[in-house]
């Protein structure tokens, strides 16, 4: 009896949950190759237009002044109206590596093992404690974060079976984990799966500092770029970059959320709230970027954030002051730049999240889903809060040890 005893405690203590993370964006490692033609302009004589498979994202060499204007020509995307499509830039090959691994979100600039760039670090080292290893009972989804999720169904196809893969190995249910617009992503992948494979293989979502409500800094984004952590650079040097990531859309403030009559842009002559984001509303044309009202079009649905019937605790940071309405003294078509922003309005949130977005799942009525907030931890450091991450291991940890005994 003895011997039974300890052999139960030590399958219960070798059948860990595996864990799935599905990182925000910018969050994982992305590769490109160039190979444009000879003849190619780019925005400067010294940006190459020949290299091998390096790291596009993120190489913050890549990010210093000068060097930044090629780096935005290489990962920018090209939209076609005509056939709505989304493509790499001429010459440009790109790929993401480490699918099924963690080794494209532990460090996003692999020879910086400190700061920002340790994204998961601290995380996938506290489950490494646990047993865990990484690649195997411990792995993540990366993504190209330029799309949205109804142009990537290879993606999700090949995260679900990522999922299914990793239930097989000890039929363990598996621990999702999110992080930012990784809670987007997450999201749209369970709301397409059933109910019976929700059952089957999920034992809990952990959405952290989740954006699938949206933010209102998306707005100024969209008018003037945003180039925070971009050395000496203003919003105009990366904006159409960042307007070129049909993902940057996606994460504009949810109607759901935001009322019509809460304006987040106003110029001298105009306000536009999260409800002048549809085609023809406005905003889009206001900014210069009429392209934006197909490729919003286009995100139909992708808005929709009812519950997806799975175990869910978010965690978020709070008491961060994040914007909520930005107001511009001057404001032409296509010159929204943010030296024109006279006034920015504070409110709640954990700096880039606004507390209703992250607080989502509590506005749409989510069952089976609790809400912890932390109060001073901003978007970022919440992933390295020794109480979230406590949390995680135990739920992977406790909950394999707990369902093995039950069954013995």
């Amino acid at each position: 009896m003895k011997l039974f005893l300890a052999l139960s405690s030590l399958a219960a203590a070798s059948a860990l949950h595996p864990v799935l993370i599905i990182p925000g964006t910018g969050g994982n490692r992305m590769e490109a190759k160039l190979d444009k033609p000879d003849d190619y302009s780019s925005v400067h004589f010294y940006c190459s237009k020949k290299a091998d498979w390096y790291d596009l994202w993120l190489d913050a060499k890549q990010l210093v002044p000068g060097a930044v204007d090629c780096w935005a020509e290489n990962i920018k995307q090209i939209y076609d109206a005509e056939t709505d499509t989304f493509s790499n830039n001429v010459g440009v090959e790109t790929r993401v590596p480490c699918f099924g691994d963690v080794c494209g979100i532990e460090y996003l600039d692999t020879s910086i093992k400190f700061g920002g760039s340790a994204y998961f670090h601290d995380m996938i080292e506290a489950f490494a404690a646990k047993g865990y290893v990484r690649g195997d009972t411990i792995v993540s989804a990366p993504y190209d974060f330029r799309l949205a999720a109804k142009r990537a169904q290879e993606y999700i196809a090949n995260t679900v079976a990522l999922v299914e893969s990793l239930y097989e190995k000890d039929q363990q249910k598996v621990l999702l984990v999110s992080h930012s617009m990784g809670g987007l992503w997450s999201h749209y992948l369970l709301a397409n799966q059933s109910a019976e494979w929700k059952a089957k293989y999920i034992l809990a979502w952990v959405p952290l500092a989740p954006a699938y409500g949206g933010t209102a800094n998306e707005m100024k984004l969209m008018s003037s770029g945003a180039a925070e952590g971009v050395p000496l650079a203003n919003g105009m040097t990366v904006r159409e970059e960042q307007r070129s990531y049909e993902s940057n859309l996606w994460l504009l403030p949810n109607p759901d959320l935001w009322g019509p009559d809460e304006v987040i842009i106003e110029g001298p002559d105009s306000s536009y709230s999260a409800h002048d984001l549809a085609p023809g509303a406005g905003f889009w044309d206001e900014i210069g970027y009429s392209d934006g009202n197909l490729i919003y079009a286009g995100l139909d649905g992708l808005f929709d954030i009812s519950d997806v019937g799975v175990e869910t605790h978010v965690k978020y940071g709070v008491g961060k002051d994040t914007p909520e309405k930005y107001t511009f003294s001057k404001g032409k078509e296509g010159d929204w730049d943010e030296k024109y922003i006279t006034d920015t309005v504070m409110g709640d949130g954990d700096g880039t999240v606004n507390r209703r977005g992250l607080e989502s799942g509590l506005a749409m009525g989510w069952e089976n889903c609790d809400h912890e907030a932390f109060d001073g931890d901003d978007h970022q450091s919440i992933l390295k809060n020794e109480k979230v991450i406590n949390f995680l291991v135990d739920l992977g940890v406790g909950s394999a040890a707990g369902g093995v005994a039950e069954v013995l």
